[in-house]
């Protein structure tokens, strides 16, 4: 019973210790690189964890950077991030991350390890001020842990080599926004013509459709429509011209007849009517203006209106004709009759100026 005894002490005397230990008030997690592999002169980051109660007061001043003296590493910042969690079993806990930033400084390359240093920290009592604890306490340090990190070669690159004595070269090609405004501009000036050439082909065609027109197509125009014509030849001078191609002997006959006399009475009548008509206008459309004249303005006319009207019907009946591939005149009967209205109207000029 007496050795029993004896074994329980020393089983106790010698699990007290590691029991101790394992109920530390701080804990230090030593974290890994940041990047894990690095190249000459290029700095990388560990975080060191250290949990805590709140009876570990930690001697920040002595975690600086200048405070810890590493070989062949050096130690060029420090970062400190507080939080302070709770946790079930063990109640409120201190979480502060110690992320420190280090560089190494030897030529050397392959593995380096950054050596343990100590944290710092005495054991405050409750009660006691922060002054008194730093005064009267001992000082306490827990070890980090080795970390590995390596180190490779790095190709540095040549200056690049200036060349142009302060010349400033122009590029030849144009710069990306100048060449856009030129391909809007090109392809609004295109554009532009398109419209215009489409507008007058459009244009040409119906002056041409109307020229061409049967004889029942009549179109209507207004006062504003009417053009100053500037024929070749004078009024009088037009009288005369046909008169003088009436007296000649007719060789033509049936259809060429036809046209001759549509082409001459034609001519009179812009001629004679500039301002009233225009040579734009097709035949049914000459017949169709004077015979819509009001009162007004078949008074400014004249008195040759009556003549004109029956030259614009005969020009109507030539044009039907020619459409038609027909000869309904009586060729003779028909210059005599052309001579005889014209005629009287020359004299009548004549007479009365």
């Amino acid at each position: 019973m007496r050795y029993k005894l004896l074994f329980c002490a020393f089983i106790l005397l010698v699990a007290t210790p590691a029991i101790a230990q394992e109920f530390s008030p701080i804990v230090i997690e030593t974290g890994k690189p940041t990047p894990s592999v690095v190249k000459s002169g290029e700095p990388f980051k560990i975080t060191y964890r250290a949990k805590f109660f709140d009876t570990v007061l930690i001697y920040e001043e002595q975690m600086q950077p200048d405070s810890l003296a590493l070989d062949k590493i050096e130690v060029t910042g420090l970062e400190i991030a507080k939080e302070r969690v709770s946790n079930d079993t063990l109640g409120f806990v201190n979480v502060w991350d110690f992320t420190y930033t280090f560089r190494i400084i030897q030529p050397e390359k392959g593995v380096y390890k950054i050596p343990s240093f100590n944290f710092i920290w005495v054991e405050k009592k409750a009660g006691v001020t922060v002054e008194e604890t730093r005064e009267k306490e001992k000082l306490k340090e827990m070890a980090t842990d080795e970390v590995g990190i390596g180190y490779v070669s790095s190709i540095v690159k040549p200056p690049p080599l200036d060349i142009r004595d302060e010349i400033v070269f122009i590029s030849p090609i144009a710069d990306g926004v100048v060449l856009r405004r030129w391909a809007y501009a090109i392809l609004g000036i295109a554009s532009l013509l398109v419209v215009i050439i489409v507008f007058r082909f459009a244009r040409q065609s119906r002056v041409g459709q109307s020229r061409e027109a049967g004889p029942e197509t009549v179109v209507e125009t207004t006062e504003d429509e009417i053009v100053n014509a500037e024929p070749i030849l004078s009024p009088q001078q037009a009288r005369k011209k046909f008169l003088r191609e009436l007296k000649k002997p007719q060789e033509e006959s049936g259809l060429d007849l036809v046209e001759k006399l549509r082409f001459l009475v034609r001519s009179l009548l812009l001629a004679e009517l500039q301002g009233t008509i225009r040579d734009s206008m097709s035949e049914n459309q000459i017949y169709a203006k004077l015979n819509g004249l009001d009162a007004k303005q078949k008074k400014q006319v004249g008195s040759k209106y009556a003549v004109m009207i029956d030259l614009a019907r005969r020009l109507k009946s030539y044009q039907e004709d020619i459409d038609l591939r027909r000869c309904s005149l009586n060729p003779v009967q028909e210059v005599a009759e052309l001579r005889e209205a014209v005629f009287g109207r020359e004299r009548e000029v004549i007479v009365c100026p």
